[in-house]
C-alpha cells in the first residue's frame, strides 16, 4: 500500500469514522427496551451495514476500534468482512450516558430528547439526566489523542456511536461541543478524516474529507431529522 504525504513532505494518516447500523431503543409498546446497552443491529440496520460493506469493499484497513458495545462490534464485523484484521476494544469510546435506574424519566421530550445536543456547550448539560457533555467530550478528545500517538497505524477504521463521532468531529474540527448539534450523524454513517504529522511524530493539521455518508440514502433526501428527534417522535405517538 502507498503511504500518503503531504505535498510538505508530512506523513498523512487516515481515519475511517463509522456509526453503527440502526437499532431499536424503544419496544412496540412504546416503553424503553431494558438494557440499551445490549440491543444488538435490527434488520434495517443489518441492511445499512450489507450496504456500507460493498461501498467500502476495496478500502484497505491496517487498525480497526470499536467500544464494548455489542452494535458497534457487529457493524464492524460485517464491514471489514474479511480482512484480516482484528478489531480492538477502546472503553473510553463508548456512547454519551444516560441516567439509569429508578430515577432516570420523566424527560421533556422536546427539550430533553429531541433537542438535547444542542445544550451541550452549556456548562452543567446533560444528556438525559446522566454524563454531563463536557466531561464526555473530555474522554472522547483524551481517547483520540491517544489513538493519535500510536505510530504503528497508517488507515484506522474506528465503529463508534452518533455521540461519540459528533465528539469526534467536534475535537477534528475546532467546533468543540456545539458540534453535538451541528453535526448530524446518520446510522452507518461513515466519517472521513485526515491527519498530517512532521518527522518528530507532531501533529500539523486535521482535515475532514468526508462526513456523514451513507450507502442507502447518500443524498438524505429520506432524512430531515436526527435520530433524537425520531426518537422523540415514537415517545409523543405513544402518550398521545
Amino acid at each position: 500500500m502507498t503511504r500518503r504525504t503531504a505535498i510538505d513532505g508530512a506523513a498523512r494518516r487516515r481515519l475511517y469514522l463509522f456509526r453503527h447500523g440502526a437499532v431499536d431503543y424503544i419496544n412496540p409498546d412504546g416503553s424503553w427496551v431494558d438494557d440499551p446497552d445490549g440491543v444488538a443491529l435490527n434488520e434495517r440496520g443489518r441492511d445499512q451495514v450489507a450496504a456500507m460493506a460493498e461501498l467500502f469493499r476495496d478500502v484497505h484497513v491496517d487498525m480497526a476500534l470499536c467500544t464494548p458495545l455489542h452494535r458497534t462490534r457487529q457493524t464492524g464485523v460485517a464491514i471489514l468482512g474479511d480482512r484480516d484484521v482484528d478489531i480492538g476494544i477502546v472503553e473510553d469510546l463508548s456512547e454519551i450516558r444516560p441516567m439509569t435506574g429508578e430515577a432516570a424519566g420523566g424527560y421533556d421530550i422536546v427539550s430533553d430528547v429531541a433537542f438535547s445536543h444542542w445544550r451541550a456547550d452549556q456548562a452543567d448539560a446533560t444528556f438525559l439526566g446522566g454524563e454531563r457533555y463536557h466531561d464526555f467530550y473530555a474522554r472522547v478528545s483524551a481517547a483520540m489523542d491517544a489513538i493519535l500517538a500510536d505510530q504503528s497505524w497508517h488507515n484506522l477504521a474506528v465503529f463508534a456511536h452518533g455521540g461519540t463521532n459528533a465528539a469526534v468531529l467536534g475535537w477534528a474540527t475546532g467546533v468543540g461541543l456545539a458540534a453535538f448539534g451541528l453535526l448530524d450523524q446518520s446510522t452507518c454513517c461513515l466519517n472521513v478524516i485526515d491527519f498530517d504529522f512532521d518527522d518528530s511524530g507532531r501533529l500539523l493539521r486535521k482535515t475532514v474529507r468526508g462526513m456523514n455518508i451513507t450507502a442507502y440514502d447518500p443524498v438524505m433526501h429520506r432524512r430531515d431529522a436526527g435520530d433524537m428527534e425520531l426518537l422523540a417522535k415514537r415517545l409523543l405517538k405513544w402518550q398521545t
